[in-house]
């Protein structure tokens, strides 16, 4: 039975593989992809990648159909990134796109040390699926996340470098720097902040570089920004549509709430701190209290799922994970903007997993159940 499931497993991983590559394929001038393909190809122009009459012009050109341009909103330093799909046509660069990005989730499942017969499993996490079938960058910001964890103590320059990585989406990780800034001046280190300053200011020189105006162009691209006005299926989108839609601050409370709730847990917890235990509720708070982000943003929790779940013999909370991911198969498949629940429902099972981790280690061991583990 076990080889039997295991064909069919990876028979189910192939056929959704094929699925998703071919849907995307069919929408290369529909989807996120093709504003990163027209940044790559006006960035290696020397032209201003952030505008939208000239991002519009190109995506035309490739079928595009909606009239108002999909620019990409990453910062400057992103560029380095998309800039290789800008030497390939379209078909061509979606591929190399694709390939990327699957890179970076085999690669992180890897670093995180998932066990080789949970690894379908992480493969089929809603929020992979969803990165694919958006074409997202989002598997990127998960490769920094992992090589984070992985290298934070044995190589904490290399670590902080990679954590460039995330700074693609800065505005995702708000409570996550914040506790990180306060964990290294705690420490009295600074060779993650030295890695981080490092990658950051190497790539921004490599892009001015290029195009010496493109942080105006930028700058530009923001101030004029209609995100403001737009919907986002999170908890803080709700929370302002539900007070005051009119009002832009409201979006930022529960970012706020959430800083200063993990300043006080880092604060107990900061004697024994360690990234790859009390970092994974924080990465769960910080994307659930996050101003702007999608489904697909969420493939960062991956690592906070494999280390409550994936690894656990806890069989009902597998059992739960696997209804839960199933239903937010469902729910980005009909509506992506209906997820806004999925990350308070990832925090929920994440809570209720690792208590029971707690309780039934307690239990092996003879301890009364004081609820510390949790």
């Amino acid at each position: 039975m076990a080889k039997l499931l295991r064909i069919a497993t990876i028979a189910l991983i192939t056929l959704v593989g094929v699925t998703v590559i071919a849907a995307v394929s069919s929408r290369a001038s529909s989807n996120d992809y093709i504003e990163y393909w027209s940044a790559g190809k006006l960035f290696l122009q020397g032209a201003n990648p952030y505008s939208a009459p000239m991002t519009l012009a190109l995506e035309k050109s490739r079928g595009f159909i909606p009239n108002d341009a999909l620019i990409m909103l990453n910062p400057p330093w992103a560029m380095l990134l998309v800039a290789p799909l800008g030497l390939c046509p379209v078909f061509v660069g979606l591929v190399l796109w694709i390939l990327l990005n699957a890179g970076c989730i085999v690669a992180s499942i890897w670093l995180i040390e998932v066990p080789p017969r949970y690894r379908i499993v992480a493969c089929l996490f809603a929020p992979v699926i969803a990165s694919f079938s958006m074409q997202q960058i989002s598997p990127f910001l998960l490769l920094g996340f992992a090589l984070f964890l992985r290298f934070h103590k044995s190589r904490p320059f290399a670590a902080g470098a990679s954590l460039a990585l995330m700074t693609l989406k800065p505005h995702l990780f708000l409570v996550f720097w914040i506790v990180l800034l306060a964990d290294c001046v705690y420490r009295r280190s600074i060779a993650i902040v030295a890695g981080l300053a490092a990658a950051l200011a190497g790539a921004s020189a490599l892009v001015t570089l290029r195009v010496p105006h493109i942080w105006q162009d930028y700058v530009s691209l923001i101030r004029g920004s209609t995100l403001d006005r737009n919907y986002f299926p999170t908890l803080p989108t709700l929370f302002r549509m539900w007070i005051d839609v009119r009002l832009v601050w409201l979006a930022l409370v529960p970012s706020c709430v959430g800083i200063v709730w993990g300043l006080i847990y880092y604060w107990r917890k900061r004697k024994s701190w360690d990234w790859k235990r009390h970092g994974m509720l924080i990465m769960l708070v910080t994307i659930l209290t996050s101003p702007y982000g999608w489904a697909s943003d969420e493939v960062v929790l991956l690592p906070a799922v494999a280390s409550a779940g994936l690894s656990s013999r806890n069989r009902f909370s597998m059992e739960m994970l696997t209804c839960l991911n199933f239903a937010a198969l469902i729910v980005i498949a009909i509506n992506s903007h209906l997820s806004i629940w999925l990350p308070a429902a990832w925090l929920a099972w994440y809570l209720y997993a690792s208590w029971s981790r707690s309780v039934r280690g307690a239990g092996r061991k003879g301890d009364t159940i004081t609820g510390q583990g949790v």
